[in-house]
């Protein structure tokens, strides 16, 4: 196994883990490219098992190849970019979300993580392919979605710890070598615990309690992990401007650099993002949203420049 990629990015990167707009999934990511340069991001893939797929996954017939009409959308984001050198973002469905889809189904639990892995493993496996064809010099980041992982330390999930960290990083360890790959979670989960999974980088929302793993995470930066901060919220009212959520996630960067984590690294291997996926949005919400997003993102980037200036970097 390779050594696992690592990208320098500027400071505070704005960027969209998972679904974009309600629209179809071409302007989708033209709205996203123009709104986001920085960090451009690419529909999502969505791997979740429907009806027949179990028995297709189990024979191989369901294995991802370049030319499927799933990735379409991928490749005309793509081919936009082409030229493009630096870091763009693509995600599809973590193997969690469908091993828990799986066993709802009935799936024996053993078949279950089996099946989700090596699905999700082709799929990735097929998007860095076609990644490296139309961007060989982009680095790609590759976020793994588990809406799944939502509240998954409440005693009553049905998997342990041990058997989410084998599935998390039983997909990430053979593709660390060929792109920077992440997990977003839309709600609050073991932190520490997907730390020790390989990935590059952690993306959750700034409410879901990551100053509970302040030493890990210190640890994971000093590494150079980045951490995709869900600073923009999906489910309240936004307000008027960015004020009040600069305000909610530099307490947070606060509290962590009270608990020891070095305030600037904070701010350096930052990327901002909403708190999860936008695919119930309309356009004028989601470019609300994504709007607030580089505006925060802004406010990071100065603040690091400005940091840099004081102390003669």
């Amino acid at each position: 196994m390779g050594v696992p990629i690592r990208v320098t990015l500027p400071a505070g990167l704005a960027t969209v883990i998972g679904a974009l707009p309600h629209l179809n999934p071409f302007d989708a990511s033209r709205v996203v490219r123009e709104l986001l340069p920085g960090l451009p991001a690419g529909p999502t893939i969505d791997l979740r098992f429907t009806e027949g797929d179990v028995d297709a996954a189990a024979d191989g017939s369901s294995v991802a190849s370049l030319d499927d009409d799933r990735l379409a959308a991928v490749r005309s984001f793509l081919g936009e970019l082409r030229g493009r050198v630096e870091p763009v973002v693509l995600s599809l469905t973590g193997p969690v979300t469908i091993d828990l889809g799986l066993m709802q189904r009935g799936v024996e639990r053993e078949r279950a993580a089996s099946l989700s892995r090596g699905y999700v493993e082709s799929w990735a496996r097929a998007v860095i392919d076609l990644s490296t064809q139309m961007l060989p010099g982009a680095p790609l980041l590759l976020f793994l979605e588990e809406p799944g992982l939502a509240n998954s330390m409440h005693p009553t999930f049905p998997l342990s710890p041990n058997e989410i960290e084998g599935l998390v990083s039983g997909v990430v360890e053979p593709l660390s070598p060929d792109a920077m790959v992440g997990v977003q979670v839309s709600g609050r989960a073991d932190w520490a615990m997907l730390l020790r999974t390989g990935i590059s980088v952690l993306g959750a929302p700034i409410s879901a309690r990551l100053e509970t793993a302040a030493a890990e995470l210190g640890r994971f930066l000093e590494a150079g992990g980045f951490i995709a901060w869900g600073a923009v919220p999906v489910d309240e009212p936004l307000g008027s401007g960015v004020e009040r959520l600069w305000r909610r996630l530099s307490a947070l960067w606060a509290d962590l650099a009270q608990a020891g984590l070095d305030p600037l690294l904070l701010r350096e291997r930052s990327i901002i993002t909403p708190a999860a996926g936008l695919g119930s949005f309309g356009l004028s919400q989601a470019e609300r949203v994504i709007r607030l997003t580089g505006e925060l993102s802004e406010r990071v980037f100065n603040q690091v420049v400005g940091a840099r200036l004081s102390i003669g970097a």
